[in-house]
């Protein structure tokens, strides 16, 4: 299941590259799910973390169809995953802050390996870019997108306090946010 989600990523992300940056976007959900794979070794919530992106940022992709292809399980943690567009940025940003707390375990897990890969392209690009760096967001305001990551942070404390990817993304905050 985990290399039939890794090709259909790929296919529907074709094209598409990271915000800002000439990275491939495939390399993202790769990394989610492999953070994902560190926690766990069940096969629908990798693969989910895998596809975490498609229904948000892929038109063609409804989660009717991943439950055909993957399973309910994995339609359903993909659709937790997804914010809804029609909404401002602190709308959605709020309530993913909000869904994060009392979430089914796999999507907060999803959730925090997303975040913690974007942390990670933050810490590496940041320093090359600088504060140009917050230009490539819808949210340009360092302030605003640190606030974000800091609710989740906040939200998935109970769920993930000793766990290394937690670990690295408090860290990763207190580096860029703090």
């Amino acid at each position: 299941m985990v290399d039939k989600a890794i090709e259909f990523a790929t296919k529907v992300h074709d094209g598409q590259f990271r915000k800002g940056t000439k990275r491939p976007y495939i390399v993202h959900p790769i990394e989610v799910g492999d953070i994902v794979a560190s926690m766990t070794r069940d096969e629908e919530a990798i693969s989910a973390a895998i596809l975490h992106d498609t229904i948000e940022d892929c038109e063609e992709v409804t989660a009717e169809e991943l439950a055909r292809l993957f399973s309910q399980r994995v339609a359903s943690f993909v659709a937790q995953e997804s914010e809804d567009k029609s909404k401002s940025w602190l709308e959605r940003k709020g309530a993913t802050i909000e869904h994060m707390r009392h979430a089914p375990h796999e999507v907060q897990m999803i959730g925090l390996a997303d975040k913690l890969s974007n942390m990670r392209d933050i810490d590496r690009d940041y320093p090359v870019c600088g504060e140009e760096l917050w230009n490539r967001f819808r949210m340009k305001d360092k302030e605003m997108i640190g606030w974000y990551y800091k609710g989740v942070r906040d939200a998935l404390r109970e769920s993930f306090a000793e766990t290394p990817a937690f670990e690295e993304y408090c860290l990763l905050i207190q580096k860029n946010f703090e």
